[in-house]
């Protein structure tokens, strides 16, 4: 998408400030680089080469934390799976009458599951 492609080039470029570069913006880079990368693998390389060079710009390099980079643009990218939600239901049920009409709980594992801390 072009919106992408600007969102990279005016990060890439420095025209986003560091106080305007909150977590959801790491979280729009991160789904940028993926669908302009042919891998994941490569929009995290991507990424980690472009976060480092704006903390360093912004006289933060000791801020950049490259294993969260890498999780971050890992965990964005499962997100562009489309069978995703089947970890969650059985076909039987996401693809049921009731659950194209209305919300239904999942039945295989909740979708609140895993860690988190409050």
């Amino acid at each position: 998408m072009a919106a992408d492609r600007t969102f990279i080039d005016a990060f890439e470029r420095g025209e986003i400030a560091p106080s305007a570069f909150h977590h959801a913006d790491h979280v729009r880079l991160a789904l940028a680089y993926l669908m302009d990368s042919a891998s994941a693998a490569e929009a995290a390389d991507r990424m980690a080469a472009a976060l480092r060079a704006f903390a360093r710009g912004a006289g933060q390099e000791a801020k950049y934390h490259h294993t969260l980079t890498v999780a971050w643009v890992h965990i964005v990218a499962r997100l562009l799976d489309k069978e995703l939600p089947l970890a969650h239901y059985s076909r039987e049920r996401l693809f049921s009458d009731e659950a194209r009409r209305r919300w239904v709980e999942p039945d295989l594992r909740p979708l609140d599951s895993g860690p988190r801390r409050l």
